[in-house]
This record gives C-alpha cells, structure tokens and sequence, in this order.
C-alpha cells in the first residue's frame, strides 16, 4: 500500500495547490486523474469496495468519491450504454434494484451466474447484470441521492451495468390557460354585444404586438347552463360573423372556440354528449372540455381529459366525438418543452454519474404530449441511451382513442410505434402502482393481480424486435417467472423482490413511517434468478433433448423454493452443472463438462 500512500499524497497536494491558485482546468484534471487512479487501483482488486482494516485504499476510495462530488460525476461520459447489451448471444439481461448498500451482494451473485464462470468473461456488456439504482420505499422505486449515486459507481464501474430511474410521473407544467368570454342569459342582442366587447379586450393585446404582427389567438366562450342549445348556436354564429368581420381583430389570426364545463358527480357522459353536439350546431371541428377534478391526490391524478371524466365514460365520449367530426381537447394545455427540460434535468444526472441507462416516467401525459416529451429528450441525447417507460397501469391516452382493460394490447403497441419512430432503442414496459399489489405477468387465466399473459409479452416482444426496440420488462417479476422471460429471449427483466429477502430497516429507510422492513438482495438469490434467466434462454436455443433436461431441472428448482432449503440447494446446483455445460457448448469452450 505505500504505492497508494504515495501518489494520494501527491494528488491531495496537487488538488489543494491548483485550488489555491484558482487555476480551474489544472484543478478538475486533477479531480480527473483521482477518478483514473481509483479505476486503476480498483480493478487489480477482487472487490472494489474497502474492507475493514485497509485504511490507504479506504482514503482512496472517500478520495475519489470527493471526486465525483466535485466534477459533478465520473468526468467523462462513457460512449458505452446498455443499449450495446447483446441479449441474443449472452442472454437476457437482469437488472437488481438496490440503493448501494448491497452493491457487493448483487456483483458476487452475478459473477457466480453460469456463463460468467464458463466463459472467464468479466466486463459488465458480458456479464449482463446490471444495478438498478433506487431506493425501495413504502411508495415504491425513488431516486437515490448523490452519495449511492457515487458509491454505486465506483462500486459497479468495470464491473456491472448500472441503471436508475428518474421518475414515475413527469413534472407537468401547463401553459397559462386559454381566455374565456363568459355568455350570461339575456336577451339575445344584449348577449352578443357583451360577447363582442370581451373578445374585443381580449384581442387587443394580440392585434399589436411589440413586433408589429398579430399573434395568433384563440378564445373559448362559455355559455351559462341556462341557455338553451338552439339560442347558444346562433350567439356564437353572431359572433363568428363579427371576428370574420375583422372590426377588432385580424381573422386570419383570431378564432372562437367553445368550451363546455361539465356538471360534477360520477356521471358525467350525457354532459359531455351535449357538448360535442353544441359544437356541431355552432359549426366547430373541435370542443374543449372543463370541470371539476376527479381527484385532487396528486399521485394518482390521471391526464387531461381523464381527470374531468371517468375513464369507465371516456372511451364512449371519444368515440360518440368521432362519429360527429368532432375533437375533444382539455381546458389544460401541457408545455411539452418545460415539462421534457424537467426529466431532462434528472437524466444528465445519471449521465454525468456514468451510468449507462437512464429510464424516465412519463405518466400522466396522452400519447401525443409523450411523443413531443421524447423527441425532445431524443434530441438532447443523441448518443446516450435515455429509455422511456410505458406504465401499463395508467391507460394509453390519444387525441381520440383510450386504451385499458380489454383494449391495453392495442395501446402498449400504439406506443411502441411511437416511441420506435423516435429512434429509441431501449424501452422499459413496467407496472408504476406498487402498493396496489399488481404484477406484470399473470400466473393462468384466472389471475386478476397480473396485467398481461405470457403470450401478450412474447407478442410485444417480437412487435418491439421488428421495430428496431429492445425492451426490458418490469413489474413484480417472480425467481419462477425470471425462466419463462429467459426461455422467450427478452432483452432484459428487473427484479427486485425475487433477489431479495426482508431485513430489518437501515440507516437508508428509518425515516419512511410506512415502511415495515428493507428488502435487500442477497448473492445467492440473484444468482439464482440469473441462473433461471440463463435456463430458460438456452432451453430454447438447444436440441429438443437437451431443452427438456434443462426444463425438468428449471421446474424441480421452482418447485423446491416453496419447501425445504436443501432441497433449494440440490436442485440449484443440478440445475447449475447443466446450464455450465450448455454454455460450454455454444460458446465453444473446451474442457471437461461437470457431472453431477
């Protein structure tokens, strides 16, 4: 250790002097050359982490995490991300959710997997087990800080993939909302010179402009409840004729529109059934729908037209709009460039931490607010990998269509074409409501805590393939159900439960008041998912003889995990010798195979 001694001396002083002298680019290639050495050191070793008693390499290591606290991250961005993970030869991917604490636990437990041990191979893209950085808390999957983001790196780096989550929900900023023209009951001459006043004020401001244009302007009107349909229609064809007139404003510019507030209470169709066909007597190709929330509990507030109408009445509004010509919009209009900077922000975190995957949340926006929301993140990481998440349990939302229940198929596909037409190339298909208890992947038919059987996953696999998409998949996926996405060559799963036990709460935990216990991941759990991965993904790339054998001790193993440990520990370590020898034989590995 006097080597380390040494040139940690030499780089404290070095730091300390260029931050004295105020001598900026000397200085951070300073804080670069700890983060080099730290790598240099750190891979000579078996585990990167301290141990008790090596107090040099243990100032190294706090050294280097000053380090990334000081260049904002590793210094330089690797070019190398997940989305260079070749499933079809090293098999699926696994990602293990943890905050840090059980970096050791998950590296031990993936370098123990089969193909690592047959093939000698090491680096993270051959390995293919990546540390999903989160914080497991009673609400679900949260950010970690930069402290795990720090442990986790220089924990991971040359070692394992590293991954991490910015969020469920986007931050949604609206734009201001759109001018309203109140029309009261009356006569209806006295209406229409009181409408034609407040448009008047109203486009006033957008007729004279400081560029000495007029800016383009549209304002809703609102009728009082008491007016009837037939007198509605002709106050708003009046005072179309009067913008068309270009009196007070510059028609080209300056339109009308109408926007209906929908009654409260749980039925709310019939209101909005009457709005559609106001528009169609008042001649509109569009009409704009307000009323009260449905919730005001910001964690389960559905998108824009979802949180004035019932989901169970919004697929019958939309379709009774299509059948009249007739758009539907929101009162509230999403700014899709503010609300994209926001998930902007938490990703160049990751990257400049030197993860190779940042995933991102995009609930609750419609499919045309997420489309302009990913192309603008697209834009921002032309190189490195940004995943956008489809939560299944949210509904798909378009301009004209609601996807849930019976009909999700159709939505999870709709947007994989979008987000394929987009250039991504790595997607997440997940479940966001955890403590609703809901899973991915249904067990059988009658299932009603899963979402989709296993030949729906296999259908969105090989639509998300033909599109150029490599899917990873999430959502309370079982140790058993980790060697059915195996044998069906998914590009990756994440766990967390099934590589980890209950435990008592950490210093990480304590202050969450609904959590009762931590979950942290254990080696030889994740190296029994891996090794089940691993299974199923050469059952069925192997000869029918060889297939069934693996299946056979795949199943002995599932079966044993429900009953006594030893029985666990046979059927895993027969399970084991088969699925080395296999490896032996694709990869053409010479030696001896292992018997049992």
């Amino acid at each position: 250790m006097t080597r380390i001694v040494d040139e940690l001396h030499r780089l404290e002083r070095l730091v300390s002097e260029t931050a004295h002298a105020r001598k900026a680019p000397e200085h951070f290639a300073a804080w670069r050359d700890v983060l080099r050495y730290y790598q240099e050191v750190s891979h000579t070793r078996e585990d990167p982490e301290p141990a008790k008693g090596e107090a040099d390499y243990g100032r190294l290591w706090e050294f280097a995490k000053q380090a990334m606290a000081n260049l904002g991250g590793q210094g330089e961005p690797s070019l190398e991300t997940l989305a260079d993970y070749d499933s079809e030869r090293n098999g699926p991917l696994l990602g293990v959710s943890n905050e840090g604490g059980a970096t050791a636990a998950i590296r031990h437990g993936a370098l123990a997997a089969p193909r690592c041990q047959v093939s000698g191979d090491r680096t993270p893209l051959a390995v293919g087990v990546a540390l999903d950085a989160e914080r497991l808390g009673a609400i679900g999957e949260v950010v970690v800080g930069p402290d795990e983001f720090a442990d986790i790196r220089l924990a991971c780096r040359g070692r394992l993939l590293t991954t991490t989550n910015v969020g469920t929900r986007v931050n949604a900023r609206n734009y201001l909302p759109p001018p309203v023209v109140q029309i009261k009951t009356g006569r209806t001459a006295d209406a229409v010179v009181a409408g034609v006043k407040g448009l008047q004020d109203r486009f006033e401001p957008y007729r004279k402009t400081a560029g000495y244009q007029a800016r383009a302007l549209t304002v809703l009107i609102r009728f009082s409840d008491r007016i009837a349909p037939s007198e509605a229609s002709e106050i708003f064809g009046r005072l179309s004729e009067a913008v068309a007139s270009g009196d007070f404003c510059e028609p080209h510019r300056h339109h009308i529109g109408l926007v209906v507030t929908l009654k409260g209470g749980p039925d709310r169709l019939s209101d909005a059934k009457a709005a559609i066909d106001l528009a169609g007597r008042c001649r509109l190709d569009s009409v704009t729908l307000d009323g009260p929330a449905l919730t005001t509990d910001r964690e389960s507030a559905p998108a824009g037209l979802l949180n004035c109408i019932p989901i169970e009445q919004l697929g019958a509004t939309l379709a009774y709009a299509r059948e009249k010509c007739i758009k539907v919009v929101p009162f509230s209009r999403l700014d899709p460039q503010t609300t994209a900077r926001h998930i902007w922000s938490g990703l160049s975190v990751v990257r400049n931490m030197g993860f190779e995957l940042g995933k991102y949340g995009l609930a609750p926006l419609t499919l045309p607010e997420q489309k302009e929301v990913i192309a603008r993140i697209q834009y921002w990481f032309p190189q490195w990998c940004a995943a956008p998440v489809c939560y299944i349990d949210f509904p798909v939302v378009t301009a004209t269509e609601i996807y849930h229940d019976k009909t999700l198929a159709n939505g999870i596909k709709e947007w994989l074409a979008m987000v394929a037409r987009l250039r991504v190339r790595v997607v997440l298909i997940d479940t966001a409501k955890k403590s609703e208890g809901r899973r991915l992947l249904k067990d059988d038919s009658a299932d009603d805590k899963g979402f989709l059987s296993l030949d729906e996953v296999r259908d969105f696999d090989a639509y998300g393939k033909r599109l150029g998409l490599k899917v990873l998949w999430a959502g309370g996926i079982t140790m058993a159900q980790s060697y059915k996405f195996g044998k069906l060559g998914v590009f990756g799963i994440y766990v967390t439960s099934a590589a980890a036990s209950p435990g008592p709460l950490g210093k990480h935990y304590r202050r969450d008041p609904g959590l009762l216990f931590s979950r942290a991941p254990h080696p030889e759990a994740v190296a029994r998912v891996k090794l089940l991965l691993e299974a199923g993904f050469l059952a069925g790339r192997l000869s029918k003889a060889k297939e069934n054998e693996i299946e056979r001790f795949a199943l002995d193993l599932v079966q044993a995990l429900a009953g006594k440990a030893d029985l666990v520990r046979k059927s895993t370590e027969t399970l084991r010798i088969a699925v080395e020898n296999a490896w032996r034989t694709k990869l053409g590995k010479r030696g001896v195979a292992r018997t049992r």
